[in-house]
């Protein structure tokens, strides 16, 4: 039987081990590269790139810069709703101001206000790595920073709740987190974003026995300053949701009135055309399909997220793209998108079909459309009932009948999705019973251009949209005020 120093020897050694990364079992693992492990050489190419976030609303946490002009991301619950803050980083420190938040998704989107010269990290994918791949952590655990920690991909969450939060769906990784860690990059080995810090499991705190000797007496008295959380895993936001949502909180037709007619794959390298609407300003601009954009003007566009914000410009856009092999400068002149006559509409919303099994909401575009059709009001068609495995996008106008700030509210089973014009409004997506979220947004009188999506993978189903002035019972969205242009929506 050992004795109680030697227990506390023990248990201190597990606890040093459990800090610093697992005594030394990913060393042992690690690739080595010219004499550079893997994880090495990523922490030394993203530290530049990687912030701690202080927000004006009291709020603290980590974050990192994803474009050279500035872009940076973190937590939604770190910027705490304010819009904006400090943000430190390796040999400096600079405001920020919050340009979009995403509660449902916990991300939220930054531009630091200086001159930036610390890097960036890139975009990459997390639905491709296998179970084990190894991962890393690079952020400000305690306000420590930066701390480096590693581990493996464990898997992925089934949706459920965090808070008051219903997550899609989070990466389970196995790098050690605590408070502070929050916005937080997960990288591969490769050094691209795969996902982004947000939470872990329930805290527990750990006392040691007590020490016979002053140098445990020490330990144990440096030990009581904290409180250290065992944990099996963290939980991490995957990179897809920054470059599905982000561009649909940042909203660039929203905020500037101005019709593109053009959408990106969002999962693709850079900005790839993958639609163009017909009769658009990006039609006649001679847009194709395929076309790379990788520039706006004098900027580099790495991603959708960062063609977001420059698209909120408003003028013409000089665009660089390529296409077959060659760089072309294409000049975008948008227009105002205009409302129709009420009129000229035809009675509720267009839908349109796709098929597939999701856990999730898929990036839907025409070229994935099987049916069309029209629907009385915000539901299901009555030819769906009884049918799994589709995605619908519900198209059309809404007449508002006043100024000022409305409530929509969608309850579905499984998720949905609503959009004013390109803004994300409710988003309650993820493979679910039966559920409701709200968003608000400030609309002027007259219609107004939304759009549903919604999926169904098995079991139950519903679909109800409700609206209602801020601080107004909600009701089902009145089939009388929903109108489509036939054969396009809008």
């Amino acid at each position: 039987m050992r004795s109680r120093g030697a227990s506390g020897d023990w248990l201190r050694a597990l606890l040093l081990c459990s800090i610093v990364g697992g005594c030394g079992g990913l060393e042992r693992q690690a690739e080595v590269v010219g004499g550079e492990a893997w994880s090495e050489r990523v922490a030394r190419h993203a530290q530049g790139a990687v912030l701690r976030v202080i927000s004006d609303g009291g709020g603290a946490g980590s974050g990192f810069v994803i474009h050279p002009s500035g872009l940076a991301v973190t937590n939604a619950h770190v910027v705490s709703n304010a819009e904006g803050g400090r943000a430190l980083f390796v040999g400096g420190e600079m405001r920020y101001e919050v340009l979009a938040i995403g509660a449902s998704r916990d991300l939220a989107l930054l531009r630091l206000q200086g001159e930036w010269s610390g890097g960036a990290l890139q975009l990459g994918g997390s639905r491709g790595m296998a179970l084990g791949a190894p991962v890393l952590t690079i952020g400000a655990p305690q306000g420590m920073f930066p701390v480096v920690t590693t581990g493996v991909l464990g898997g992925r969450s089934r949706p459920g709740m965090i808070a008051d939060l219903l997550v899609p769906e989070q990466l389970i990784h196995g790098a050690p987190t605590l408070r502070g860690s929050s916005g937080c990059a997960i990288l591969d080995r490769s050094g691209r974003v795969i996902g982004v810090q947000s939470a872990k499991p329930g805290k527990e705190v750990v006392k040691a026995v007590e020490a016979e000797d002053e140098a445990g007496r020490r330990f144990d008295r440096d030990l009581g300053r904290w409180r250290f959380q065992t944990e099996a895993y963290g939980l991490a936001v995957p990179v897809e949701d920054i470059r599905m949502c982000l561009p649909a909180w940042v909203a660039p037709e929203w905020c500037v009135g101005l019709e593109t007619g053009f959408v990106c794959d969002p999962m693709g390298a850079g900005a790839v055309i993958q639609q163009v609407v017909v009769g658009s300003p990006a039609e006649r601009a001679g847009l194709l399909l395929g076309d790379r954009i990788v520039g706006v003007g004098e900027d580099v566009v790495w991603s959708v997220v960062d063609l977001a914000v420059w698209l909120r410009r408003t003028g013409v856009l000089e665009l660089s793209v390529e296409r077959d092999g060659a760089r072309h400068r294409v000049a975008l002149e948008r227009e105002a998108w205009a409302r129709p006559n009420w009129g000229d509409l035809e009675p509720g919303l267009l839908w349109r079909e796709a098929r597939g099994r999701h856990e999730r909401m898929p990036d839907f575009t025409s070229a994935d459309v099987v049916e069309v059709g029209a629907v009385e009001g915000v539901g299901i068609p009555a030819q769906h009932v009884g049918q799994t495995d589709f995605v619908l996008e519900l198209m059309g106008w809404l007449d508002v009948p006043e100024d000022g700030e409305w409530v929509f509210e969608l309850e579905s089973d499984d998720g949905s999705q609503l959009y004013v014009r390109d803004r994300l409004v409710v988003d309650v997506d993820g493979l679910h019973a039966a559920r409701a979220a709200q968003g608000v947004v400030a609309l002027d009188a007259g219609p107004q251009p939304v759009r549903v999506l919604f999926f169904q993978s098995g079991g139950d189903m519903s679909l109800v949209g409700r609206w209602g002035k801020v601080g107004e019972e909600l009701v089902e969205i009145p089939s009388d005020r929903l109108g489509h242009v036939e054969g396009h929506g809008w």
